[in-house]
């Protein structure tokens, strides 16, 4: 009987999870390995629960670590992998395989170095305050012009070449995103990727909160200050359906801004800022 020449390897896919039992089936399953033409490792760091079994189970490669933290998840995760392009992804974010297996596509035929599927945000089960300050946010230049980050980017191999070890600050998505000048990073036009965002208020404050810390970390670090473009503020006065959520959104900005500077200044960090209410199994 002739046996079937297995896929030609499309990418790898490096998935840090710490503690991240509840999601981590949802992560993988969305992926479609029964193709085999994706390598992906999951780096279980300082894992306390079932991560690393369930991930097993999904047959992927795993690498389980006592050290804790993102940024050295993320560098094991590269020792591991093999393929090009090769995307990092946030084990609480889910994406088809067909649309990833588009944007590796994309990266392995050129000019773009950097890129993600377009996003899209369930709020389905966020109370209102955190759907009002989504409906604003996701409308924003950031979220909507060639967006890299908020849970998964893919480089090529040149784009990985950009730097060495993956630096041990807040956030990987800022630092990353900083690498690329647009037009080196693109949203792939028909693929999306879903972030399942904050149940509570607070817990959108915690991880707002982490994300100004990251931006006000990079900034402190490189000397490169960000402001929102004054395209953001034009697009949100013409857009008369946004106006009884910006109110929420604005709230949500100052407070978080002023929490992150605070904490920055005092050289605490956000490493415990982390949202429990979207990390749920698929059924509850």
């Amino acid at each position: 009987m002739h046996r079937a020449e297995p896929s030609p390897v499309a990418g790898s896919v490096v998935i840090p999870a710490h503690d991240e039992g509840p999601v981590i089936d949802r992560c993988l399953a969305a992926l479609d390995l029964d193709r085999g033409d994706l390598e992906v490792v999951v780096v279980a760091n300082a894992c306390r629960d079932d991560t690393a079994a369930r991930a097993r189970a999904h047959g992927v490669h795993v690498v389980e670590t006592s050290v804790p933290g993102k940024a050295h998840a993320l560098d094991l995760g590269d020792q591991h992998a093999t393929a090009f392009p090769r995307a990092y992804l946030d084990a609480d974010v889910t994406v088809g395989g067909e649309d990833l297996r588009r944007v590796l596509e994309v990266l392995r035929t050129g000019p773009a170095q950097a890129a993600a599927p377009a996003l899209h945000v369930d709020t389905s089960r966020s109370s209102w305050p955190v759907r009002a300050y989504y409906r604003v946010w996701t409308a924003l230049p950031y979220v909507t012009d060639d967006l890299v980050g908020s849970g998964l980017y893919v480089l090529s191999r040149r784009g990985r070449d950009r730097f060495g070890t993956f630096p041990a600050a807040t956030g990987d998505d800022t630092f990353v995103r900083s690498l690329f000048r647009p037009g080196e990073r693109v949203s792939v036009p028909g693929t999306r990727f879903t972030v399942h965002p904050p149940r509570t208020l607070g817990a959108l404050l915690a991880i707002k909160t982490r994300a100004r810390f990251s931006v006000a970390e990079h900034a402190a670090t490189t000397g490169q200050a960000s402001a929102a473009p004054a395209s953001a503020g034009r697009r949100l006065l013409s857009r008369p359906d946004l106006w009884p959520a910006l109110p929420v959104y604005a709230a949500v900005g100052l407070l978080t801004r002023v929490r992150a500077r605070r904490r920055l200044a005092a050289g605490a960090d956000v490493a415990w800022d982390r949202d429990t209410t979207s990390r749920v199994a698929v059924d509850d």
